[in-house]
C-alpha cells in the first residue's frame, strides 16, 4: 500500500496542474509560483541579538535596580499612545509593586517572548515580553475599574483585586509563550491536547499558589517582621479574589473584562500587536496590497478606537428581552464603529501579519527542535542529545517543579540551542540546530486555487511527503522515512472568523435604550463595516519544508 502512494506520488509531481489535484497551485510565499524552478525561497538572516532587551544580552544580570523604576518608565514606549487615550499611569500600591520588583515569579516574564520568534524573522520587529504586556494590561484594567466602580456594586478589596488579575494573568507562560504549547501537543498519542506540564492555564494556578507563598507569611515565619494584622489580611483579601477572577469560576464583570470578545488582554495586545506589525509593513512592502491588509486601521486609527470603547463601557442589568439577569458590560452605540474596527483589526494583525509566513517557517524549525530533543531524553537517549542542561533536560521530560519552571525563559533555550549545535550526536538534532542558528528556516508554500486558498486532497499531501524524503540532501538518511517527514515535513490548516456569533457576543445598548447583540445590531443598521466583519474569513493551507526541496 504505502508503494502504491509513493510511485503516485512521484507520478503526480511531475505534473504539477494534475487533475487529481483540482488545480491546486502550490506558491511561494516570496510571491513567486512554481513556475520558475531556479528562484530559491525569500529567507532573509536577521540580527536579533541586535535588538534584544538588555536582559537578554550574556552579562546583564543586574536586574533589581532597573525594575525599582516607576511603572510610566517600565512603559515607557507606550505612555504617548496611553496619554492620548486617557490612561494616566499612577503611582502603584504597595501590593501591586512588591510583586513587580519583587518576585522572580513576576520577574521571569522579562525573559518570556510575547510575540514568539518574530523579531527572528523581522530585524526590526522588537522583542515584546510578557512582562510588558502584564503591566500594560493592568494599566488598562486600573484606567478602567476606577471609570466603573460608582456602577459597580463591589468593595475596595474586590475592586483592588480586579485591577491585581489583570497583572497576574499570564504567570505560567513558558519560552516563547504559545509555541511550547503547540509543539508539544502535536506528537501521537496526545490527541492535538496540550499536556498540562506545559499548559500556560495549568501553570498560573500553580504559580499562584507558589506566589501567595512569597508574598505572605503562610508557615508563620516569627523571624518574619509583619505589617499590622489589618493591612496584611487586607492584602490577603485582595490576592485571594484576584485568583479567583483569574480562575472565572463564576462569571461577573471582572470576568467578562478579562475574558470576553472585548476584555482588556484583548485591548491592550491590539495596542500593542500594532505597534509591533508596523515593522513587518516597513519590512515587508507588498503585504500592504492585499486586500485584507488595506483595510487595517493606522496606530492613530487604533487609539481612538480604544479610547472610545473604554469610554463606553456601561453596566447593564437587563438582556435583550429586558429581563432581569446578573450585571454586565456592554457597549454604547457611539463606539459600535470602533469595535467592529477594533474585531477586524484584531483579526488582521493576528493572521495576516503576526502569523506571517517568516515568522512560521521560523516557529516550525524551534518546534521540530524541541520535539526531537523531547523524544531523545524521553526514550533514554542522552548520550545521543549531547551536552544538555539539566535544567532543560528535567523540562523536556515534563517533571519540572514550579521552582524550576520559573526558572524557564527564552534564552535558556536559545543557549541550549547553540550547545546542541557543537554537541549533539544525534543526525536530526544536529542538522534542526544549525539551521536554526544559521536563520537557515524552512520555506512556506500555501495551496491556492484560482488565487484563493484552497485546501489539498490527500493525495498531494502524501505526493509532498514522498518528494521531501526523495530530495532531502542531509546525513539523516539512517532513519526511516516517515521519521524524516516527521522532523522536515509540516502540513498546516488555519482557519479563523474575526468575530464568533455562537457565543460570548458583544452587547450593543443603543441611543434609545435597546439592548441588542452585535450581529443583529449590524443586521438592523446595514452597516458595510459590520458586513465585512461578519462575513470576513481567514483561510490558508501550508506546507513547510526545507529550502532545498522544490515543490
Amino acid at each position: 500500500m504505502e508503494k502504491d502512494i509513493e510511485q503516485q506520488g512521484k507520478k503526480a509531481l511531475k505534473n504539477p496542474n494534475h487533475s487529481d489535484f483540482e488545480g491546486i497551485n502550490l506558491v511561494k510565499k516570496n510571491g513567486k509560483t512554481d513556475n520558475n524552478k531556479s528562484l530559491n525561497p525569500s529567507i532573509k538572516p536577521t540580527n536579533v541579538e541586535g535588538h534584544y532587551p538588555r536582559f537578554m544580552l550574556h552579562g546583564a544580570v543586574n536586574l533589581l535596580q532597573e525594575d525599582l523604576r516607576e511603572l510610566s518608565i517600565i512603559l515607557e514606549s507606550f505612555v504617548p499612545h496611553l496619554d492620548k487615550i486617557g490612561i494616566e499611569i499612577r503611582q502603584t500600591n504597595p501590593l501591586i509593586k512588591e510583586i513587580i520588583t519583587g518576585t522572580e515569579i513576576f520577574r521571569r516574564l522579562k525573559g518570556i517572548s510575547q510575540v514568539e520568534l518574530l523579531p527572528f524573522a523581522f530585524k526590526q520587529v522588537p522583542w515584546f515580553t510578557r512582562y510588558t504586556h502584564s503591566c500594560l494590561t493592568y494599566a488598562f484594567g486600573d484606567h478602567v475599574i476606577n471609570k466603573l466602580q460608582s456602577k459597580l456594586n463591589f468593595n475596595a478589596a474586590d475592586l483592588d483585586a480586579a485591577k491585581l488579575c489583570f497583572l497576574i494573568h499570564d504567570l505560567g507562560h513558558g519560552p516563547f509563550s504559545h509555541l511550547t504549547e503547540r509543539a508539544f501537543k502535536k506528537p501521537r498519542g496526545r490527541g492535538g491536547k496540550i499536556p498540562k506540564e506545559y499548559d500556560h492555564e495549568y501553570w498560573t494556578k500553580i504559580l499562584l499558589n507558589e506566589l501567595k507563598d512569597q508574598l505572605f507569611d503562610t508557615n508563620n515565619n516569627p523571624y518574619i517582621q509583619k505589617k499590622t494584622s489589618t493591612e496584611e489580611k487586607y492584602r490577603l483579601d485582595v490576592f485571594s479574589s484576584a485568583v479567583q477572577i483569574i480562575s472565572k469560576d463564576h462569571k461577573n464583570i471582572f470576568v467578562q473584562l478579562l475574558s470576553s470578545q472585548i476584555d482588556l488582554d484583548r485591548l491592550s495586545n491590539y495596542l500593542g500587536d500594532r505597534i509591533v506589525v508596523n515593522a513587518i509593513l516597513e519590512e515587508e512592502g507588498d503585504i500592504k496590497n492585499e486586500k485584507m491588509v488595506k483595510a487595517l486601521s493606522s496606530i492613530n486609527e487604533v487609539v481612538d478606537n480604544i479610547k472610545r470603547i473604554l469610554n463606553s463601557f456601561v453596566v447593564l442589568d437587563r438582556d435583550e428581552s429586558a429581563n432581569k439577569c446578573e450585571p454586565y458590560l456592554a457597549i454604547h452605540e457611539d463606539a459600535a464603529n470602533p469595535i467592529m474596527h477594533y474585531l477586524l483589526d484584531r483579526h488582521i494583525i493576528r493572521y495576516y501579519l503576526l502569523k506571517h509566513y517568516r515568522r512560521e517557517s521560523a516557529n516550525n524549525v524551534l518546534e521540530k527542535i524541541l520535539l526531537r530533543a523531547q523524544y531523545l531524553v524521553r526514550n533514554n537517549e542522552l548520550a545521543s542529545l549531547g551536552r544538555t542542561d539539566l535544567l532543560i533536560q528535567t523540562w523536556l521530560f515534563g517533571n519540572h517543579t514550579e521552582a524550576e519552571f520559573v526558572e524557564m525563559d527564552d534564552q535558556l533555550v536559545f543557549n541550549q540551542i547553540r550547545k546542541w549545535g557543537k554537541h549533539t550526536n544525534d543526525p536530526i538534532l544536529h542538522d534542526l540546530t544549525l539551521r536554526f542558528t544559521a536563520h537557515h528556516f524552512f520555506c512556506s508554500y500555501s495551496c491556492e486555487k484560482n488565487n484563493k486558498p484552497a485546501k489539498p486532497n490527500q493525495e498531494l499531501i502524501n505526493s509532498i511527503k514522498t518528494k521531501v524524503n526523495n530530495e532531502l540532501n542531509t546525513d539523516i538518511t539512517m532513519y526511516p522515512k516517515e521519521l524524516i517527514t516527521d522532523y522536515y515535513f509540516t502540513y498546516d490548516e488555519t482557519t479563523s472568523k474575526p468575530y464568533h456569533t455562537d457565543s460570548d457576543e458583544v452587547m450593543i445598548y443603543t441611543s434609545e435604550k435597546k439592548i441588542k447583540k452585535l450581529s443583529s445590531y449590524i443586521k438592523d443598521t446595514k452597516s458595510e463595516l459590520g458586513y465585512l466583519l461578519l462575513n470576513s474569513e481567514f483561510e490558508r493551507y501550508l506546507f513547510i519544508v526545507p529550502p532545498e526541496v522544490e515543490l
